[in-house]
């Protein structure tokens, strides 16, 4: 069985520390894996074990599992896209190889189109962008997020530990599996039950703020090789979807049964698709 190992990344100009688990080893291209919202590197335990021959290193997302929280007060895409490139400054990493989920698979298609020279192969898991959002819906996105912050937030308190885990898989329709997986590293004990550790304000989602046309131009400067992996019950649903996925160059996709967490669910043929498209290269 592969052994995964805890790992951590200071990262000076954002002033935080990354956590996260790896295998591999320097001698290889390092394989960084991002993790949907309210998600945690722990969502790639099932696909580590499925590619020991990989060098993954799979992190907590700034405010999520056990890393510190983006220090900016309106938490946005282009935030974790930063977080992502300083991590690939600091550790000297000239090429790297991406896989992300859901928002790491939009933060992923960001960092791509930002820096394509150092991205050598990218992979997306039921993910290609980050939402978008016309004009007038950024102002009042931002306006209601804004409100809500100045008012405070608090995580509910659970009795107990599997009421959280419970809630967890009501809010993102999971089998109850993959819940406790997600869940372990993000519970912490708190007076009168249990709580989550990840920041508070990701309760809301993050408020898009980018236009389709500049979501495009990202994708549209991604030179790698990309597979796209979308599940059956995919959560793509949005209409401009299909333009996305023609905007960049070098694009495979492939569907594979299962629902939004399809790479914990049914990793399986997921890993096979990755292995095979990270060593055609």
């Amino acid at each position: 069985m592969t052994s995964l190992r805890e790992v951590s990344f200071t990262l000076p100009g954002a002033g935080i520390t990354l956590r996260g688990k790896r295998t591999g080893d320097d001698r290889t291209i390092p394989v960084l894996c991002l993790h949907g919202i309210l998600d945690n590197c722990a969502g790639f335990d099932a696909l580590a074990q499925r590619l020991p021959e990989a060098n993954l290193i799979a992190v907590d997302l700034p405010g999520h599992g056990l890393s510190d929280p983006v220090p900016s007060l309106t938490c946005n895409y282009l935030d974790y896209a930063a977080a992502v490139l300083e991590l690939a400054h600091t550790q000297g990493w000239d090429r790297f190889q991406l896989i992300g989920h859901s928002l790491g698979g939009a933060v992923s298609s960001l960092v791509a189109g930002i820096h394509p020279d150092k991205v050598d192969r990218l992979v997306l898991i039921d993910a290609i962008g980050p939402l978008s959002a016309e004009p007038h819906r950024v102002v009042s996105g931002l306006g209601r997020y804004l409100d809500t912050y100045l008012h405070g937030d608090r995580h509910p308190v659970y009795r107990s530990r599997i009421h959280a885990v419970r809630t967890r898989v009501q809010l993102a329709d999971i089998l109850l599996e993959t819940a406790e997986t997600l869940v372990d590293r993000d519970l912490i004990e708190v007076p009168g039950g249990f709580s989550w550790r990840h920041d508070v304000r990701l309760n809301r989602g993050l408020t898009p703020t980018l236009g389709e046309d500049q979501v495009l131009s990202f994708l549209h400067n991604i030179t790698a090789p990309t597979l796209l992996v979308t599940a059956e019950r995919t959560a793509l649903v949005e209409p401009y979807y299909p333009m996305r996925i023609g905007s960049v160059a070098k694009m495979r996709q492939v569907t594979l049964a299962g629902g939004h967490h399809l790479h914990m669910e049914n990793p399986d043929p997921v890993a096979e698709e990755i292995r095979t498209f990270l060593e055609s290269g």
